[in-house]
């Protein structure tokens, strides 16, 4: 295992609302479907393309069984980066602090999640040309409904909407 998928592997079995290090914006303090999304985009600012077998972020999906949805997160991704009104920053797979814009990608996918799509659809379209934030929600969808059937939750409990975010 490489050095950036062992840092992510390292943080997963803390259970959630453990403060992590107790650093402010540290991605070890973050629910486990959160952090994968985060290292999930991550992985993918690395390769930039339909990953093949070989690649960190094809494994990591292998093993989280969602292999079937990684081209709708690719594509997603794609739309978000290239349809974005401004460059969107997202950190090496290496840091652990998390940016504002990885913070909402998360969040954007927890809304997606909880089949929010109105919201979705208006932060989506603030970020982005119009019909770009069509395809990103339609493809984030499909990811986070995924990611919820495998067990990992992103949408926060009622009253609490993005409270380990920012």
């Amino acid at each position: 295992m490489d050095n950036s998928s062992g840092q992510m592997a390292a943080h997963l079995d803390r259970p959630r609302g453990t403060a992590g290090c107790g650093r402010a914006g540290c991605a070890c303090s973050l629910p486990v479907g959160e952090r994968f999304v985060l290292w999930a985009m991550r992985q993918w600012q690395q390769d930039r393309a339909l990953p093949s077998e070989d690649s960190i972020l094809y494994r990591g999906f292998r093993t989280a069984g969602l292999l079937e949805v990684l081209p709708d997160f690719a594509v997603a991704m794609d739309a978000l980066l290239f349809g974005a009104r401004r460059a969107i920053h997202i950190h090496l797979p290496t840091c652990s602090s998390v940016s504002g814009d990885e913070a909402t990608l998360v969040a954007l996918c927890g809304l997606a999640q909880s089949d929010l799509e109105r919201p979705l659809l208006a932060s989506l379209d603030v970020m982005m040309a119009p019909t770009a934030s069509r395809v990103a929600a339609e493809r984030l969808k499909v990811f986070a409904l995924a990611l919820g059937e495998a067990g990992l939750r992103l949408a926060p409990p009622a009253g609490a909407a993005g409270a380990g975010l920012h």
